[in-house]
């Protein structure tokens, strides 16, 4: 704690919360990049919310922002962001939110950190919280040519040196506003994406809708989606092609949202 300094919100720290925000949780999935504006649209003018009810901690020795947590006297945390490998801020900061909400009556506490944060998970277990596993993902997808043309760029390295495969994706019970079939092509150094079926395809893959997002997204793996059937592939000794053309493909991130992105 002497190394920090604590303090509740004042106007015009907008602007280094957000930076903070979008520098910790960047680099996740389902990451939606803070405004001022939205911040103060989610969490100032949020009605549970107060203003002696957000904290910042600063660093002593050079003024910078570490940490800040929105607390709603609904229980909610509905922001909780410290820089990483900074438990002592994290630690001081979440005792205070706790501290204000017992000061404020409230029996229950709810934080949400990324799972694979082990800084902050550690600090919520000395602070008696216990962990639940919440699934609350929905994406919702448009185009799955322009989706798969945004990762195969992304990864364009891999796959031209793994792969050289003309490859149709057919996709069943799909709405009408998304493509029935997607094909890539892959060959001398050249990745082409397009809507239909392509010529003579040498891997041909057949799933629905709800799988091939879980896939690219990375919340179900290809080859669970090949053993449990939902995923099907021609000719089928072409199945560990496919596996990996996916797995090569899909998003690798780790998934988090604060609760300040709900309701």
């Amino acid at each position: 704690m002497f190394n920090y300094e604590l303090r509740n919100f004042m106007d015009g720290d907008e602007k280094r919360i957000i930076e903070l925000f979008n520098d910790v949780y960047g680099r996740f999935g389902g990451y939606v990049p803070r405004t001022v504006e939205y911040w103060r649209w989610c969490c100032l003018k949020r009605p549970d919310v107060k203003r002696d009810g957000i904290f910042l901690v600063f660093d002593r020795e050079n003024g910078d922002l570490v940490g800040y947590a929105v607390v709603g006297l609904s229980g909610n945390i509905w922001e909780f962001c410290v820089r990483p490998n900074c438990e002592d801020a994290a630690l001081t900061l979440l005792d205070r939110a706790v501290s204000y909400l017992e000061g404020a009556g409230v029996s229950a506490v709810n934080v949400n950190v990324p799972k694979d944060d082990e800084t902050l998970n550690e600090v919520c277990r000395k602070l008696g919280f216990a962990r639940v596993d919440v699934h609350k993902l929905f994406v919702g997808v448009l185009s799955f040519r322009k989706l798969i043309s945004i990762f195969a760029r992304n990864k364009a390295d891999v796959l031209t040196k793994k792969f050289k495969e003309k490859i149709c994706i057919a996709i069943e019970d799909s709405p009408l506003w998304i493509e029935k079939a997607i094909s890539i092509s892959v060959d001398d150094g050249e990745i082409n994406i397009f809507e239909g079926v392509i010529e003579s395809p040498t891997v041909f893959v057949k799933t629905d809708a709800g799988t091939l997002l879980s896939v690219l997204v990375g919340v179900l793996s290809p080859q669970k989606a090949l053993l449990t059937f939902r995923i099907h592939v021609k000719p089928f000794w072409k199945a560990l092609v496919a596996e990996r053309f996916l797995r090569s493909l899909q998003m690798n991130a780790s998934w988090f949202w604060p609760l300040g992105d709900f309701g």
